[in-house]
């Protein structure tokens, strides 16, 4: 890992703007899970899983109104302008929350939320696009585990804190925690040396924004190459977008009269069992699969089978311990999965269009997981049933893992040819 580093200068610097401003997000999101709780879950029971629900498609929506814009542009500005902006944005907005304190402000609550993820696509959008040109090209895979390494554990960590700094320094000294960490991120940034934008053939026009002209482009360049197909691998496994809202709901199954800290660190060690699962997920299939094409497609499909089956377990799971086992189980077949299918795609496609393919991918994985979210917590408040709700989402996600095993046989590769995946047309 350190011979890695060593010969990849610049991934140091983007890989610790990742760590610092990752660490934000996940003490950020148990500080608004929390405070969902206190404003409106308890006086709201009937309506608790609509709540949470509604927060975590707001984190995601953004992804699929705005990767018409985001992608482009990261294919055409500079990349590192982009991210460095964006951080200074989200700054600002997380300092905006210190103003929500009372139940009748939670709609803006969910507007900064959806205005801080709407500014979160441009980042990952250009950051996307400039990872493949901070290492050599034998280091792809192993810089996209580590980064994926990486969000893990910052979100063990960042979960972790946020759960014991809710309790300490209360939710307001959280969010101002979330602003700091954004600013350091900027700070590493600012070192970042990275290759000009290629520049690109088509002009930037307000039409081919609102018609997703780019996007469109960047889905056509996969589909040429005949791997399209991976795309839709994370589409595939979008009940777990149902799954994550349930958290919160899992937490007060242990505490059904816990005061807000005790249900903030709950929920935190939900997220630092996903964290866990996630961080180890890529390495365990990378050392027993290794990373040829055939391989990324196996993970691609076999990830989701794990992460259905990690979910199975957890609904006949008789205690925490048992039940933080199995979401940790269930993130090591999701992040083997999420790791897979983009290095298999990132390693075939030209630079130029990263950021649109990227932001294709992303706008439809997170409209579909966005629609999950609902299912889960909708399904939920009719039934009040969490075991139900959770077998629910376990059949259409086996389901969906044998679909993915069918589709992405046709893949390049899928046979074990470690081919060079050419256009079919230009």
């Amino acid at each position: 890992m350190l011979a890695f580093l060593r010969r990849n200068p610049q991934f140091q610097k983007l890989w610790g703007a990742q760590i610092v401003s990752s660490t934000g997000d996940w003490l950020n999101r148990i500080a608004v899970l929390a405070l969902i709780d206190q404003l409106g879950g308890t006086g709201q029971a009937a309506f608790t899983g609509l709540l949470f629900a509604l927060e975590y498609a707001l984190r995601t929506l953004p992804t699929t109104i705005f990767s018409g814009l985001a992608g482009p542009l990261a294919d055409r500005l500079s990349r590192r302008t982009l991210m460095i902006v964006a951080d200074v944005v989200r700054a600002a907005v997380v300092l905006c929350l210190l103003l929500v304190d009372r139940p009748e402000e939670l709609w803006l609550l969910y507007a900064l939320i959806f205005l801080q993820m709407s500014v979160g696509i441009f980042f990952d959008s250009a950051r996307s696009g400039a990872l493949p040109n901070t290492v050599q090209r034998s280091d792809l895979h192993l810089a996209y585990a580590l980064s994926a390494a990486t969000f893990s554990t910052m979100l063990s960590v960042g979960a972790f804190l946020g759960g014991v700094l809710v309790s300490r320094i209360g939710i307001q000294g959280v969010f101002l925690c979330d602003a700091a960490t954004y600013l350091l991120s900027a700070c590493f940034l600012i070192r970042l040396e990275l290759p000009a934008t290629p520049r690109q053939p088509q002009p930037l026009r307000a039409r081919d924004v609102l018609r997703f002209t780019d996007v469109r482009r960047g889905f056509g360049h996969v589909r040429d190459l005949g791997i399209w197909p991976i795309l839709f691998s994370k589409v595939l496994w979008s009940p777990c977008g149902g799954f994550l809202v349930l958290f919160p709901i899992l937490a007060r199954r242990y505490e059904p009269e816990g005061s807000v800290e005790e249900l903030s660190w709950l929920i935190s060690l939900f997220f630092i069992a996903r964290g866990v699962g996630t961080g180890i997920g890529p390495l365990i299939s990378k050392r027993l699969l290794g990373s040829h094409r055939a391989s990324l497609i196996r993970q691609a499909w076999g990830g989701m089978l794990l992460g259905g089956l990690g979910y199975l377990a957890l609904i006949f799971a008789p205690n925490l311990e048992l039940s933080l086992l199995a979401v940790t189980i269930a993130h090591v077949g999701g992040s083997a999965q999420w790791v897979g299918s983009t290095t298999y795609w990132q390693q075939a496609i030209e630079d130029g269009f990263r950021g649109r393919v990227f932001a294709c991918e992303f706008a439809l994985m997170t409209l579909s997981f966005a629609v999950f979210a609902f299912v889960g917590g909708i399904t939920y408040d009719l039934t009040l049933n969490l075991e139900a709700t959770l077998g629910l989402l376990v059949v259409v996600s086996l389901a969906c893992s044998q679909v993915a095993r069918v589709w992405f046989r046709r893949l390049p590769g899928a046979g074990g040819e470690d081919l060079t995946v050419r256009p079919r047309s230009t």
